[in-house]
């Protein structure tokens, strides 16, 4: 697959990245999912950036926010 082909640093479709997501990045497309919020259809990262972009995701704190009590 063309995912696959990034030593030239080319860019590809987040779709296609989804397609590939267990293989390219060890995340279920769940996870890619929720990595990839708010992120337009069609934008274009390379393997890397995406890479990194899902690492920072999951390595951001869950915020609880503040519990109401009583």
């Amino acid at each position: 697959p063309a995912a696959e082909k990034t030593a030239d640093g080319r860019k590809i479709p987040i779709e296609k990245l989804r397609r590939s997501c267990v293989k390219l990045f060890g995340v279920t497309p769940s996870t890619f999912d929720g990595a990839t919020v708010g992120i337009p259809a069609g934008s274009k990262f390379t393997v890397e950036e995406m890479q990194a972009h899902i690492e920072k995701w999951l390595n951001t704190p869950v915020s609880l926010g503040q519990r109401k009590e009583g």
